[in-house]
């Protein structure tokens, strides 16, 4: 290897590097502010085309919780039994409907919440509590409704022992998009790689798992490839980089990819332990969750998606070096410029960058400028090195 193209890992007694290192880090976290897609993050950010697609899904949804059964077998019934129905039980039958979409809705509110929520995976107790009263309620009005057994396990938290809820919402309506994620998050919990394998497939094709989301995470994971552990935040990042892992398992099969979101099931926690992670013992999934996580896994080559929010990165900022699109932190190999061009010129697919144009794709595409800015500034350095241009020079000669 060309000792002229080593980067950030030579001499740290170096001052030019410590100054190199430092740009590094300022420039990751300028950009990062608003660079990083919007996913399980913060309200204020600006949603891409799929998040605001499945908030409008999910208030259509929360606005019509009634309506599991087609709207014309509705209609028919309440056509050809209006007449034999008692006007009290009609009155009671019109309270309980209206009782269970308040619920719904309120559940789906505070679901939403921690969704979104950009220091914590977990609810707040006052959530916690606010969802577990309107499941019981729910249960009472109707334990046998859709609204119910989703709700059920949503509250969860991926509890496992609640997934014959799951099972039962999937029963009812195997079409509606949220159950098919949660069916992805359960099997990926009690370790049903080939329930997960299948659920991850009809997500694609459903479109519910965008063609840029795709693209994205495998550029994720060619980031993170040589490292041990992969942590993702949200959905996308963490559907995504599994979907790629699983169609392309030779490529990606050694890296162990650990959903955050997912660290709320207990479950989930031991398998991610036979792995060789070691887990926090905290319950709450929060910054210092991750921090500790971390930590704790310092003697294995870590990579942590560019999609985390900021407050998880700022307590570590001065352990990460940005690569690709992750963040490296724990024991690295060391890394050189070269292998940041190749990963840039035969690695990545950049079909964010130079073949799609949606919002989603210019979310994403800004996640690639860290690696972009880090070349161009190594390159320049390089060729204003007066050292280098001479030896360059001599070699030239020689030849």
């Amino acid at each position: 290897m060309n000792h002229s193209k080593y980067w950030l890992y030579q001499d740290l007694d170096n001052i030019t590097i410590m100054k190199f290192i430092l740009f590094f880090v300022v420039l990751f976290f300028a950009i990062h502010g608003f660079g990083q897609p919007p996913e399980n993050s913060t309200f204020n950010s600006t949603n891409s085309n799929q998040e605001i697609q499945l908030e409008e899904e999910i208030k259509t949804y929360g606005n019509n919780m009634d309506s599991v059964a087609p709207v014309s077998k509705k209609q028919e019934s309440r056509k050809f039994n209006k007449d034999k129905v008692p006007k009290r039980n009609q009155e009671n039958l019109s309270s309980s409907g209206s009782y269970k979409v308040q619920s719904s809705q309120v559940l789906e509110t505070e679901s939403n919440k921690v969704k979104y929520q950009s220091n914590s995976r977990s609810p707040s107790i006052q959530s916690q509590q606010i969802m577990d009263r309107e499941v019981e309620r729910l249960k009472e009005i109707d334990d046998d409704s859709f609204e119910y057994h989703l709700f059920n396990y949503v509250s969860g938290n991926y509890d496992v022992t609640r997934q014959e809820s799951l099972y039962r919402a999937q029963s009812i309506d195997g079409n509606n998009q949220e159950v098919q994620k949660l069916m992805v998050a359960n099997s990926i919990a009690i370790g049903d790689q080939s329930g997960a394998g299948i659920g991850l497939v009809k997500l694609v094709k459903g479109g519910v798992i965008s063609k840029e989301t795709i693209s994205y995470t495998e550029d994720v994971l060619k980031s993170a490839k040589g490292n041990d552990v992969l942590f993702t935040h949200g959905t996308n990042d963490s559907y995504g980089t599994l979907y790629n892992q699983f169609i392309k398992g030779n490529e990606f099969g050694s890296i162990c990819i650990v959903s955050l979101d997912l660290m709320k099931s207990n479950s989930y926690r031991e398998l991610i332990q036979a792995e060789g992670v070691v887990i926090p013992s905290r319950e709450i999934i929060d910054v210092q969750f991750f921090v500790e996580l971390c930590r704790l896994n310092m003697n294995k080559g870590i990579s942590i998606s560019m999609t985390f929010p900021l407050e998880y990165l700022k307590p570590m900022a001065s352990e990460l070096v940005p690569y690709g699109l992750v963040l490296r932190t724990g024991k690295q190999k060391p890394l050189c410029a070269s292998d940041l061009d190749d990963l840039w010129n035969k690695d990545f697919n950049k079909k964010n960058l130079n073949e799609y144009t949606s919002l989603e794709s210019r979310n994403y595409a800004k996640n690639y400028r860290p690696t972009k800015v880090i070349l161009k500034k190594f390159h320049d350095s390089n060729k204003s090195n007066y050292y280098m241009k001479s030896s360059e020079k001599k070699s030239k000669k020689g030849n």
